[in-house]
């Protein structure tokens, strides 16, 4: 087998070190991507606790409001009771 001469393992070996810078910086770009993904992810992540913590607030005020609601139907229906008595009530 004859003796491969200086300038193709010269260039085999430019040819090597070229594909490992591409490889490099392909994996340096795909890091930072990872990593701006991985920010992202726990953006959304407050973000959903966030939304979480509002949907739970609202829930609860509709509740009170319901409440309130009905408490007010309630004072509405002895007040105008009340209303009704004092309209029958002779002073005389």
């Amino acid at each position: 087998m004859p003796k491969p001469d200086m300038e193709q393992l010269e260039a085999g070996v430019s040819t090597l070190i070229e594909v490992c810078r591409r490889l490099k910086d392909e994996n340096d770009k795909l890091t930072l991507q990872m990593e701006g993904l991985i920010q992202k992810g726990e953006s959304l992540a407050n973000e959903k606790e966030f939304t979480k913590d509002k949907l739970e607030r609202l829930s609860d005020l509709e509740m009170k409001n319901k409440n309130n609601e009905n408490t007010k139907k309630q004072i509405r229906e002895k007040v105008a009771n009340l209303l009704e008595k004092l309209e029958n009530f002779d002073l005389t």
